[in-house]
């Protein structure tokens, strides 16, 4: 497996801890493929012009940004250092992925070895359920499956966790049978190959059918 950097959705103050490992880890030399198909078409010039803030500062200059997903092929994907998927409507990002079977493309690349980073809905994608976004996103895409890529064994993802959500997330897992990775604004987790690591200034909650386990920043095993 390659490498996946989830993050919480913060803003660029609040993940520069894992902006710089992201950068860290990528080929400079190559062209970062960014993908903000959860937000409306019509954000899709700010969004290039935030993410330019964000790396340019970093060292990285050359980035490329797709307003749709289909019709690609790995040989698309190979042109390019790491994948940046941008956050949004996790609904519609599902949507998008699924109508255009990109979702099986990027479970390759990822398999392959590819570097992906997912902010928000881009992280939540990656879980096994999305409907840990449902208290903060409306289902305007009318999605009826809600299985995500499960790329991280059978665990769900929740971003911009806040203490007060920890009612929320238990009906969750009764709802919907799936452990829950809940992630603060400030917090990510870094995946690669064996190894797991919570990264960022607040520690990661992982709640699942024997309790809340807190993890501060450091590897540690789904």
């Amino acid at each position: 497996m390659g490498t996946l950097f989830l993050s919480g959705g913060g803003n660029e103050k609040q993940t520069i801890i894992l902006d710089r490992m992201f950068v860290n880890e990528i080929d400079k030399e190559k062209p970062l493929l960014y993908i903000p198909i959860a937000m409306d078409e019509a954000d899709y010039n700010d969004c290039f012009n935030w993410i330019r803030r964000v790396f340019i500062p970093l060292g990285i200059e050359n980035i490329v940004l797709w307003s749709s997903v289909n019709n690609k092929c790995m040989e698309d994907l190979n042109d390019f250092s790491a994948i940046y998927i941008g956050g949004g409507n996790t609904f519609m990002l599902l949507k998008k992925m699924k109508d255009s079977k990109f979702y099986r493309l990027l479970r390759r690349y990822i398999n392959n070895g590819g570097i992906v980073y997912g902010g928000s809905a881009g992280a939540i994608i990656f879980g096994e359920n999305i409907m840990t976004c449902a208290h903060l996103d409306r289902n305007t895409a009318n999605v009826s499956d809600f299985q995500g890529m499960a790329m991280i064994g059978k665990y769900s993802v929740w971003c911009h966790f806040r203490k007060n959500d920890e009612i929320l997330i238990n009906k969750f897992m009764e709802d919907f049978d799936s452990p829950v990775i809940a992630l603060p604004e400030e917090t990510a987790i870094f995946i690669k190959d064996r190894e797991t690591k919570v990264v960022g200034t607040e520690p990661a909650y992982i709640f699942t059918n024997n309790g809340l386990e807190i993890i501060s920043t450091g590897s540690f095993t789904l």
